[in-house]
């Protein structure tokens, strides 16, 4: 069960054991065991489909940190991946290496073609000449108008895996109902309506 690309990670014994039992409690306690092997084998291709989307998920992630100006070598480094390959193999699983291309052939500064310069006119030695403002500098980056919070919107394909209008968000009135709920629970109301 080795993965390259979590190298650097461990997790001990009595975590594996306490998740088994935690996630597979009702599969566990099944008193006959051809039932028991039945539940236990699906929730293990469960959990293999859980990891390969956890998989694509990391991929998805590496892409945005690669997609918003960090280089790959530092990616690999923060990320403790180690390796340039192992990130792009990652970007790859998950199906992002266009966006990335995309994103890195877009950072590249074109070279322009230098366009003729045109002679200034003699100036005349009667008139005396008018002093013209400098232009002021541009940066060679332009300024975000919104600050970054760390935040980001769900895709519609996440939102209906989540269970959410894949349109937009959720109606103020069920907001309020489900905060209604909420606050009764914690004054200790008893249960939910």
């Amino acid at each position: 069960m080795s993965d390259p690309t979590t190298e650097g990670y461990t997790v001990s014994a009595a975590e594996i054991e306490g998740m088994v039992r935690n996630l597979c409690a009702y599969a566990l306690g099944e008193p006959d065991p051809l039932q028991r092997y039945a539940d236990l084998t699906h929730q293990q291709v469960l959990f293999d489909g859980i990891v390969a989307a956890i998989q694509l998920a990391r991929g998805r992630a590496l892409a945005d940190l690669v997609v918003s100006g960090m280089p790959v070598e530092q990616v690999a480094a923060k990320t403790n991946l180690a390796t340039v390959p192992r990130v792009r193999k990652l970007i790859s699983v998950a199906g992002e290496t266009e966006r990335v291309k995309a994103a890195a052939a877009a950072a590249k500064p074109k070279k322009a073609k230098a366009a003729p310069v045109a002679e200034p006119p003699e100036p005349d030695p009667e008139s005396e000449p008018s002093p013209e403002p400098e232009p002021e500098p541009r940066s060679a980056v332009a300024p975000t108008p919104v600050a970054e919070s760390g935040k980001r919107m769900l895709t519609a394909a996440e939102r209906e895996a989540l269970g959410l209008p894949v349109d937009g968000p959720r109606p103020a009135a069920a907001k309020r109902g489900v905060a209604a709920r909420f606050s009764r629970r914690r004054a200790g109301s008893g249960r939910a309506r």
